[in-house]
């Protein structure tokens, strides 16, 4: 090893493509005072005494400053960054159980051996395309475009709180695509259709308090779950309803039916306990489907029928009998107007009117 005039630098002399050359390195002290040679490279490839100077004094001053030396960092073995690791922390802020539940049934399997730094448009494509050919957690059928969509987002959401937080530096999410989902006309019940509903339910006290109460409040399937004996005030018509996806609180009005229906349901019940006790998910999907879905593609979220559906039922009746477009805001709890103004044209009410007068 021949040594250079500049402090810590060195070479070797070599043959390359039968052509003398010299190898240069640099030595230092690591932090344990432990003698340390790194190999710059050679001259027939460009470097000369002076690069290799500045290439100590950069390690000798990251060094002292308490950072890893860069040429010894390099050669590091970096570990490999799974998505759990990520998630893990991600989702120890959120407390949203359907959303974790679509991260560890469709996301994790699928990207539960990666790297995730070192994934592609190619990965990205061949899991939507994944998701495409698969079926639900509880049904054979296809998962919905909807549904997708919901678990694309979930994808997206992990990938931004790993950039935000310096742990990856590649954003993938640029190559998440989304399905375009047709929401412009919403299927509802005719009252013909509404009547063939209940007749179909009406030898099973819940289901059929289920629907009624869908039908005349508009109320989301969550919100008819969690209602209480205490949330209905029979002095004044009125029902305390709790919105779950808006995160408040609203009333609306009893009609008669629905007032009598209720009072038989809760009169010996205490006043915390629960109006529906039970959720007959899968009696009712059977009913709704034997009724208005036969033959229809699975996949026809225009026109098959939910029992989301019961409310837009409830929104476009009002609709039809005349009640302000405002007022229906009030009563569907919509945060937006926007939202209520693909129902019809309204003239003005008071909206206790509207309900009483609907008796669906």
């Amino acid at each position: 090893m021949i040594k250079t005039n500049l402090t810590g630098v060195y070479y070797n002399e070599t043959i390359t493509n039968e052509k003398s050359d010299k190898t240069y390195y640099i030595t230092y002290k690591d932090i344990n005072n432990k003698k340390v040679w790194v190999k710059i490279g050679k001259y027939s490839e460009g470097v000369r005494e002076a690069y290799c100077n500045q290439k100590r004094n950069e390690i000798i001053t990251k060094q002292r400053n308490g950072e890893e030396p860069p040429l010894i960092a390099k050669k590091k073995k970096r570990q490999i960054l799974y998505i759990e690791t990520i998630a893990n922390d991600y989702f120890s802020q959120k407390t949203d159980r359907a959303i974790k539940s679509y991260y560890l049934n469709h996301i994790l399997p699928f990207f539960k051996d990666y790297d995730f730094e070192t994934i592609t448009n190619i990965d990205i494509v061949k899991f939507m395309t994944t998701l495409k050919e698969k079926s639900g957690i509880r049904t054979n059928e296809p998962i919905a475009p909807k549904t997708i969509n919901t678990i694309l987002n979930i994808l997206k959401s992990i990938i931004k709180y790993a950039l935000k937080n310096d742990l990856i530096k590649n954003d993938f999410s640029k190559y998440i695509t989304l399905n375009d989902i047709d929401n412009a006309r919403e299927r509802f019940l005719t009252k013909e259709e509404i009547k063939l509903l209940y007749n179909q339910s009406k030898d099973d006290e819940i289901i059929y308090l289920y629907f009624k109460l869908a039908l005349n409040t508009g109320a989301r399937l969550s919100t008819l779950r969690n209602i209480s004996k205490k949330d209905i005030d029979f002095t004044h018509n009125l029902i305390t309803l709790k919105d779950f996806k808006n995160k408040s609180t609203y009333k609306t009005f009893l009609n008669s039916q629905l007032k009598e229906l209720l009072q038989n349901r809760v009169e010996k019940m205490n006043i915390n306990d629960k109006v529906l006790s039970i959720y007959p998910e899968k009696r009712m999907k059977k009913i709704i489907d034997d009724l208005f879905n036969q033959g229809m593609d699975v996949n026809d979220r225009k026109n098959r029928v939910v029992f989301h559906s019961l409310r837009h039922t409830f929104a476009s009746h009002l609709a039809i009998n005349g009640t302000p477009i405002f007022t229906i805001q009030k009563l569907m709890n919509h945060k937006d107007i926007t939202m209520t103004m693909r129902y019809a044209k309204l003239a003005p009410d008071s909206g206790r009117e509207a309900i009483e007068n609907l008796n669906l």
